[in-house]
């Protein structure tokens, strides 16, 4: 279910699964900006998505199954290139898509930010106001800007433990 008002760019390209809800003021931003590249955004079941986020997408993003984003979370696939000193950046074309993965029951603070190429394991949780430049591993805690993990969950032992170097 999308919550009015809900902005959708080229629907054609996404492909929502059941019980999906996306909350009011988010943005599906799927567009053909990238010559040869058809741009796809997936977007599981039992999705959540909250209020006033951003999904913006050229290449491809998937979101999988059960995965919950709090409001204001930014999701991209791509930047708009500034390697032209002499042009606006808004006159310059998109850099190459870099595909974006958000793994299975995997958790996006409020605010949060995912950037191109970046993959999230599965149920993993991304804290409030966190920049997520490289991968998150499955059931792993990450913070800040850059994202750092501080959290991991130990199989072994059967609980949450702290990653050294991290403030978890």
């Amino acid at each position: 279910m999308l919550v009015p008002p809900v902005r959708v760019s080229a629907p054609e390209l996404i492909e929502i699964g059941a019980q999906v809800r996306v909350l009011e003021g988010t943005w599906l931003s799927v567009e053909r900006a990238v010559a040869g590249v058809e741009p796809r955004l997936v977007i599981g079941d039992r999705v959540r998505i909250g209020r006033n986020c951003l999904i913006a997408c050229v290449g491809s993003v998937t979101i999988e199954a059960d995965v919950l984003t709090s409001d204001g979370v930014f999701i991209g696939d791509t930047y708009h290139d500034y390697r032209d000193p002499d042009l606006p950046v808004a006159a310059q074309p998109m850099a190459a898509p870099e595909p974006v993965l958000i793994g299975r029951g995997a958790f996006l603070g409020v605010h949060s930010v995912v950037l191109p190429g970046v993959s999230i394991g599965a149920n993993a949780y991304v804290g409030a106001g966190a920049v997520v430049t490289r991968d998150v591993p499955p059931r792993t805690v990450v913070v800040g800007n850059p994202a750092r993990p501080v959290r991991a969950w130990d199989a072994e032992q059967r609980r949450w433990t702290s990653v050294e170097g991290g403030r978890g």
